[in-house]
């Protein structure tokens, strides 16, 4: 089991900063991943939590299975991957 560790910078969609951070975890090309990640939850969703400019300062972590890999995404941008 390995750890794998990415910031998210608000450049990109935080949903393609996720399937980069599994992809490199793998050592896959990011359009190999099976599934897609809109197969296992709503990316443009994921994106909403972390880029509304209304959400409280209030910490926000969410975690879901992946790729087989478990995701874990905080509110202060790091993005966590377990394999």
């Amino acid at each position: 089991m390995g750890f794998h560790e990415a910031s998210y910078d608000g450049s990109d969609p935080i949903y393609t900063a996720v399937v980069e951070a599994v992809a490199e975890t793998k050592g896959v090309d990011p359009l190999s991943l099976e599934p897609p990640l809109y197969d296992v939850l709503d990316p443009e969703a994921l994106d909403s939590l972390y880029s509304s400019p209304t959400r409280t300062e209030t910490p926000l972590r969410v975690s879901f299975s992946y790729a087989d890999c478990t995701v874990t995404v905080d509110s202060d941008g790091q993005i966590l991957i377990e394999s």
